[in-house]
């Protein structure tokens, strides 16, 4: 069963506040908005530890292999790695990034995608860096419901595949943090 936002409670003038109230209450919302684990507000890190082929001139879901938070379960590394679905609605900011290898060729791009539909002003697009590794990002500030998925898609115009960039500081990634009910 997903998880829901705490709601603070309102007293009328002259009510006591008790333990129960204030643990029902103020407690929740400060573990909701401070805790960690499956305790605090949903967030996921995931990023692509193994390359990935990307045609030219198509953009392509980034398959997220590993991840370094994921609070609520919203990903799979096996199945639908590319997606992260949400658990908890609410207004999400999601950032998604996608890494190329050093091509002098072509452009670069991002896009986020919710649901695998393209959302407005949730894309990217750079010239390439002759020589450069390139990480390309894209935001999108979102209001989603429990079981909108998200995801970062990749693309480039080189003119043949290029693979992904997988290193310690330029890796493919998401991102997804709830921020307001």
């Amino acid at each position: 069963m997903p998880r829901t936002v705490p709601v603070i409670a309102s007293e009328s003038p002259g009510n006591f506040l008790t333990g129960a109230l204030w643990n029902a209450n103020v407690k929740a919302m400060g573990d909701w908005m401070l805790g960690s684990g499956s305790s605090g507000v949903p967030r996921f890190s995931g990023y692509q530890n193994t390359a990935q082929s990307i045609p030219s001139n198509t953009f392509i879901p980034i398959t997220l292999d590993s991840e370094t938070i994921d609070s609520d379960g919203g990903h799979s590394t096996t199945t639908n790695p590319s997606r992260y679905t949400v658990q908890v609605a609410g207004t999400y900011l999601v950032i998604g990034e996608a890494c190329f290898p050093a091509n002098a060729t072509g452009n670069r791009g991002s896009r986020i995608t919710v649901n695998g539909a393209n959302i407005q002003g949730g894309a990217s697009m750079i010239p390439s860096g002759a020589g450069n590794t390139m990480g390309v990002p894209a935001a999108a500030l979102l209001q989603l419901v429990v079981g909108d998925y998200v995801e970062v898609l990749g693309w480039q115009s080189s003119g043949a595949a290029l693979n992904t960039a997988v290193a310690t500081d330029y890796a493919s990634s998401l991102k997804v943090l709830w921020v307001a009910g």
